[in-house]
Parts: C-alpha cells; sequence; structure tokens
C-alpha cells in the first residue's frame, strides 16, 4: 500500500511531481528551451531606428509596435530574427523609466516562431531593488506543480547600449495553452482589474471591462464564463462542491492561493482583484486558474499592511466569492490549511529555499551592478540590491527583505493554520488508449494522494450509469499505472461492445477513516467508439490567385465544407487543421449547417478578419487537412482531405460531389455542387479541336475551333457562381477552322467558365479575365 508521510522538511519537492501530474487531464510539459534557461544569463541586442526609439519612449501610452531586428545571444552562438515587433508593455510602468517590452516574432512575418514561441516578455522590475521576487515566485509555482510557466534573467541592450538586467517571461498563449493543458481551443481569460468573479447577469458586455479574451476574440462568446460565475456565486454552499468542480479545477486554486499569502502576493485575485488568467481546459470541461505578473510579493507594499502577519483565513478583501464561498465548505477549508503547513515545511523552508535565492542574487549581482536603469525610478544603489535579499527597509515600499519576509510569514503561517484532517485527494489522470474502440481493453488511470497512506483505492464503472461493477487498481508499475509507487493508480476494463459511453468514478479512503469518491457527484463518462457525421472537406485551393476573393476582397486560400448528411450539423462541435498533431487549430463557426449546404472557411492566418478566417494557410505544394471531433471525443478525425500540388486559380475537391475521391476538378465551384462542370470523357473524334487564345483575356475571348466534319457548336459563358453571362447560340458548322469571338468589355476582373458543346461532346475553359 502506497504510504505519504511528510517526514522530511523537502518531501513536498518530491510529491511536486506528483502534483504536477494532477494538474491536468494528459497535459503535455514543455522540454528545454535555451530561451528559458534559468541557470543561465544570457543577453538580448535590439536593432531599431533611433527615431523609432525616441517615439517609443515619448509615446509609451501609445501601444504602438516597431519594427527591430532581435539578437540572443548565448555562450555557444548567437541568433539573429529580422522583422521582428517591439513595443512598450505594462501598466503602471509604463510611465517608469525603466520600461519593459514585449518582442513579436510573427508581427511582420505571419506564423514565425523563434525557438517555438510567438511572442517575449522583458519585464524590468523597476521597483524591486533585487530584481528577483517575480523569478521566485515562479520557480516555487512550478515546484508546487502548477502549469510551468518559464522565465530567466537576460541582459538587455538597444541599438548598442546596456538598458539592464530583465526577467525574460514567457507568454500565456496558444502555445503555452497547447503544452500545459494537451488542447488550446478553450477560451483564456485574461482578467483585468475589477475581475473579483461576481456574478453580473447574463448580459456578455457586462464582464467586457474586467475579463479580456485572449483566445477566441473573435468569436467573443463569454457563455462559458458566465455560466462558471453564476455556478460559483448562485449555487447554494451545501451542493457547490458537486456543481463547482465540475467546472473548476478547485484543489489547484487552492494551492495557488495558499503559494499567494505565502509570499505575499498582493498585487493578484484575493486582494487586488487583479493579475490572473483563467482558461477553459476543453479536455476536462473545467477553468484553470493561472498566476501572473507576481512582482509585488516577498515584502513588497504600497497599502501600508504588513503581509507577513495577516491572518490567513481573512486575508482577501471582501467581495472575492472564489475564496469566500470555497473556505466555507469544510473539506476545502481543511485541504487550503494543509498546503499553508505543507508549503511552509517544505519548498518555503529557510534551509531549502534561501539556498536557492542566493544563487539568483549571484547569478545577476554583476550585471545588476552594471544597470544604471535600475537607479532612475528609486534611486536604488547597488548596495540596494544586495541588502534587499537579507535586510529591510531598502525604501518605503520595500518594508521587509525578501529573507526576514519568508522568516515571518512562514512562522505565522504555521501558527495560524488549523491542524485538520485531511482527506485524500484524487484526480482522473486520464485512459489508453485515448480513443478506445468499442470491445478494447481500456485502462484507466488516476491519481490518489494523501498526508498518511491510501486505502482501497477503486474504481467503479458502468456501461448504462446504472449498474456499477467494482475493480481494485494498483500502483505497482506492472498495471499501466506508469512507475512504481507514483501515486498514479490504474485497472483495465473492457469497453463496451459496440459504440457509445462508459461511466466511472473513484473511491479511497486512508488510515484516518476518511473516504473520498471522484468526481464527488456523478460519473467521468467516456466516449468509445465514434459515428463521425456526414461533414466534408469538399473541395480547396491552396492558390486562389485571382477566382474570388473572400470579404476583405483578398484573393486566399479557401476550403469548402459540406454537410453531406440529412441532418443538420452543429459546426461548434469540430475544428479543422492541417496538422495531425494539433488538431484543434481552427474552431469552426458556431453555427448549423443544414443537409447539402455548403461552407467556405478562409484559410488566411487572418482571424481578425471574421469567424470564417482560420489562423493558417494552405501550402499549394500539397498536404493535408482534416476535420476533427472537439475534446470528448479525443478529436476523432471526422473527415481527412490530402491534395497535391495545385496549379494557381485550379481547385481539388471530390467527384462525385460530397462522396467520391479527391480529384482535380475540371472548374472551382466555392459553394456549390463539384459535378456542374465535370467533363465527360475525352471527345470522340480528336481532329475536332477548340482552342482557346489568350489567357487572361482583357475585352475579347478569342477561340479557335477546327471541325473534322460537319458538327452543331454552342457556347455558354458563365460567372464563378454558375450565373449564365452570355454565349452563342447553337449552330451546324461545316468542317473547317472558325475564329470565334466573344465580347467580354462588360466583365469584372475575376475567374469565369467557357462551356461548349461540339455535336455530343461537352467541354470547358476556365478563362481569367484583368
Amino acid at each position: 500500500m502506497r504510504s505519504y508521510i511528510w517526514k522530511g522538511k523537502y518531501l513536498w519537492t518530491i510529491c511536486s511531481i506528483l502534483l504536477t501530474l494532477s494538474s491536468s487531464l494528459r497535459a503535455q510539459y514543455p522540454g528545454y528551451n535555451l530561451l528559458f534557461d534559468d541557470t543561465l544569463l544570457n543577453s538580448v541586442y535590439i536593432q531599431m531606428n533611433s527615431d523609432s526609439l525616441e517615439e517609443m519612449y515619448s509615446n509609451f501610452n501609445s501601444g504602438k509596435e516597431y519594427h527591430a531586428t532581435f539578437i540572443y545571444q548565448y555562450t555557444d552562438g548567437s541568433d539573429t530574427v529580422y522583422d521582428t515587433g517591439i513595443r512598450l508593455r505594462g501598466n503602471t510602468s509604463l510611465s517608469s523609466a525603466k520600461k519593459s517590452f514585449k518582442i513579436s516574432f510573427n508581427s511582420y512575418v505571419e506564423g514565425r516562431r523563434y525557438r517555438d514561441v510567438k511572442k517575449l516578455n522583458l519585464i524590468g522590475n523597476h521597483n524591486d531593488p533585487t530584481m528577483c521576487r517575480e523569478m521566485i515566485y515562479l520557480w516555487l509555482y512550478n515546484q508546487m506543480g502548477e502549469p510551468v510557466r518559464r522565465g530567466s534573467f537576460v541582459k538587455v541592450f538597444i541599438n548598442g547600449n546596456y538598458y539592464g538586467l530583465y526577467t525574460n517571461l514567457e507568454e500565456y498563449d496558444e502555445i503555452f495553452l497547447k503544452d500545459r493543458f494537451g488542447e488550446n481551443s478553450g477560451n483564456l481569460y485574461k482578467c483585468l482589474w475589477g475581475g473579483n468573479m461576481q456574478y453580473l447577469g447574463t448580459n456578455q458586455s457586462s464582464y467586457y471591462n474586467k475579463y479580456e479574451l485572449s483566445t477566441n476574440e473573435v468569436a467573443n462568446d463569454y457563455s462559458d464564463l458566465i455560466h462558471f460565475l453564476d455556478v460559483l456565486n448562485n449555487t447554494p454552499i451545501a451542493d457547490l462542491p458537486c456543481t463547482i468542480e465540475k467546472i473548476f479545477n478547485v484543489d489547484n486554486f487552492l494551492k495557488i492561493y495558499a503559494l499567494d499569502i505565502s509570499s505575499g502576493h498582493w498585487d493578484s485575485y484575493a486582494f487586488n482583484q487583479n493579475n490572473y488568467y483563467i482558461y477553459h481546459n476543453q479536455l476536462t470541461g473545467k477553468f484553470e486558474f493561472l498566476s501572473y505578473d507576481c512582482d509585488n510579493t516577498y515584502g513588497v507594499d504600497w497599502f501600508g499592511v504588513n503581509w507577513t502577519n495577516k491572518n490567513i483565513y481573512t486575508w482577501n478583501e471582501s467581495g472575492r466569492p472564489l475564496v469566500e464561498r470555497l473556505l466555507q465548505i469544510p473539506e476545502y477549508r481543511d485541504r487550503f490549511s494543509y498546503y499553508i503547513r505543507t508549503l511552509s515545511t517544505g519548498i518555503m523552508d529557510a534551509d531549502f529555499l534561501f539556498p536557492h535565492i542566493d544563487s539568483m542574487r549571484n547569478l545577476i549581482a554583476d550585471a545588476a551592478a552594471d544597470d544604471m536603469y535600475r537607479t532612475y525610478d528609486y534611486g536604488y544603489t547597488y548596495d540596494d540590491f544586495w541588502n534587499g535579499f537579507d535586510e529591510n527597509n531598502i525604501d518605503d515600499h520595500t518594508p521587509f527583505g525578501i529573507k526576514p519576509f519568508l522568516t515571518n510569514r512562514i512562522s505565522n503561517n504555521l501558527l495560524q493554520a488549523e491542524v485538520a484532517p485531511y482527506i485524500p485527494v484524487i484526480t482522473h489522470f486520464g485512459n489508453d488508449p485515448f480513443d478506445p474502440q468499442p470491445g478494447s481493453i481500456v485502462t484507466l488511470q488516476a491519481r490518489f494522494f494523501d498526508d498518511t497512506g491510501i486505502e482501497m483505492p477503486q474504481l467503479h464503472y458502468s456501461y448504462d450509469n446504472t449498474t456499477f461493477y467494482t475493480a481494485d487498481m494498483y500502483d505497482d508499475g506492472v498495471h499501466n499505472d506508469l512507475a512504481f509507487h507514483d501515486g498514479i493508480y490504474a485497472v483495465n476494463v473492457e469497453a463496451p461492445d459496440e459504440t457509445g459511453d462508459l461511466f466511472f468514478y473513484y473511491t479511497a479512503s486512508d488510515p484516518d477513516g476518511n473516504s473520498v469518491q471522484d468526481p464527488i457527484c456523478d460519473s467521468y463518462v467516456l466516449h468509445v467508439g465514434y459515428s463521425p457525421p456526414a461533414l466534408v472537406i469538399n473541395e480547396c485551393m491552396a492558390r486562389n490567385d485571382s477566382t474570388i476573393a473572400d470579404d476583405h476582397n483578398e484573393y486566399d486560400d479557401w476550403i469548402e465544407i459540406y454537410n453531406a448528411g440529412d441532418l443538420a450539423i452543429n459546426l461548434d462541435d469540430y475544428f479543422l487543421s492541417d496538422e495531425k498533431d494539433n488538431p484543434d487549430k481552427f474552431h469552426l463557426p458556431k453555427q448549423m449547417l443544414a443537409p447539402d449546404q455548403y461552407l467556405m472557411i478562409w484559410l488566411d492566418d487572418q482571424k481578425e478578419q471574421g469567424i470564417y478566417h482560420a489562423g493558417f494557410k494552405l501550402d499549394g505544394d500539397g498536404e493535408h487537412i482534416a476535420i476533427y471531433a472537439s475534446a470528448p471525443y479525443h478529436f476523432a478525425v471526422v473527415d481527412s482531405f490530402t491534395f497535391i500540388e495545385q496549379t494557381p486559380d485550379i481547385s481539388t475537391g471530390r467527384l462525385p460531389n460530397g462522396t467520391g475521391p479527391v480529384v482535380i476538378l475540371p472548374g472551382p465551384t466555392p459553394g456549390y455542387n463539384n459535378e456542374e462542370y465535370a467533363v465527360p470523357g475525352p471527345p470522340l473524334d480528336e481532329e475536332n479541336i477548340l482552342t482557346l487564345l489568350g489567357n487572361p483575356a482583357k475585352d475579347v475571348i478569342s477561340l479557335q475551333l477546327q471541325l473534322s466534319a460537319v458538327a452543331d457548336f454552342h457556347a455558354d459563358l458563365y460567372a464563378i457562381s454558375g450565373q449564365r453571362i452570355s454565349g452563342m447560340d447553337e449552330k451546324s458548322l461545316p468542317q473547317g477552322v472558325y475564329n470565334i469571338e466573344i465580347d467580354a468589355a462588360h466583365l469584372q476582373r475575376g475567374i469565369y467558365l467557357l462551356d461548349y458543346t461540339i455535336d455530343t461532346f461537352h467541354g470547358h475553359f476556365q478563362l481569367c479575365f484583368m
């Protein structure tokens, strides 16, 4: 039996690995990246027009971005990234002498990344004499097993001049979400000042000035946030655990709140109603709480509050329902108390934490000494930098040095935190395979944790959500449970024989007689097998030079989606992507697609242009694209479409329409049936030849017709939409060569189709008018 006993003061460090595993279902974790190696002090060089630099500093509130070259210098060499964007970042820090910067690698080159990131945040830490507080907070945050946010120290030079020591922080964006949660299709909200999580009614606009969407901005749908806040604020306390745990990662928030108190992070949700993100994880269906902007910590104060002894149970300001309501629930209050105590005796203990703080100071000391910008806002000397770690009263807003603050705060934590029974915590970890098929064997995995030990870990499963079977779970390393005694338990069960659902929940107890069920109400549901709707990619064009313009009069890549079935399909349940390992790249619009209805999506990497514009482009040399189901169905493939190298303005599509193989179409039919312009076959008489003279055309369509015998000839000119524009009546022509002209001076620029018939042979030309 697995036993967790807190015998050593550093056991938290060992268990943080397990806590990390619990943070989200099948979460991904970033590998090594030189940009964020916090054991190194590398350099960033910015080269930009001197007038632009002066303007950026003079108009610091403008938010304007400027053209620059970015150079990253490290021990073994350097990288240069041209055409990079730079702007000032921050709120109150915008008016400081030592500015902070946002670097954007994709502002002038669409989709570009540098070392797998799109943006960097260079933080000046102008009001922190040690310039270390945020990095200390993040180090502890990551040690606790929260979704890792990476950062490092760098020296920043602009146009050859040293601008000082900076913290280089990773951006919260789609890349971060994908790496940490395994998907990035949900709503990420940046919570602005006043974002106290109170319910403001159903009008979405009431939330705009407090919560800012950082993903899915075009859809601009706040309904998931409103539902969460409705549940949080309006559910009776007795019912709240059942409802809140379905939609919010309560355990992670309690750990973050314990860290905020222990580090004096008042510029956050609980006190200043500010500086945090929440993300709606689509794999779990739960919101995740993410810390942000953590420099006002470890003794920084602007309110005359002694943050070292403020009571942990009344630490928050009033009107913070996420704290006030959760801590009314005895189990959550006990767990919060436990996290306060274990933080205080574990990774925040002086013998463990202070050497790490000293290593930070030693790493950056020389760079700090040379940083003259550090002195401009508050007159900090180098002695202030060095002493700010160990001594109090460096200036009015840093009444405590980092180590004295921690010593006092941890002492008061242990005096204030209640000693209460700890009820085991269970978190569903995942299933293998990820997308089980009917009749297969499925491994279900969960993380079990308790302070004294885990007893009787069991899975309860059902095929109808009524009759449940029980199976013991194991942590022995031989039941697909990952490593021996790592806290991850597993058991194998048989999936339903047919496409359907597997319902399940977990139970366990501890030696103190405390028992728990997860989820505490209802069951988890695992969808087995998948019956995709008749939703197909029917046509695509990756080289649209002049065929059809979008709603911004731009000729961009496009695909046509078609409902080939008999029932309307809600597109909000599906995604489009050209990367198999990134299936949720583009969330299809929130609308119904009726049977036999078509929808065009512009693949132009300009999602800001509207809900029908995807954030990526197609490769005209050929690639694979697919429609994927949503996260609860494990992003199962609904339909896929592979095309080879395309000729400009020639599309690829399915023949027969909606069901056939992917072929080069005889003419593009965006929004229409692909069979409309299909060619029946080659001419019966190879000597009957119609030649198009000059394409593109401008004023006149010139044709040459060669007949080997008497034949009937007829021609019609169509717009790409299928509307007939003009043509010539059918004529019976003797053998010979004929020059035919059709007036086109009145036609608008674009693609047209010329259909013709020579006796029984039907053919066409695709025409481009300039």
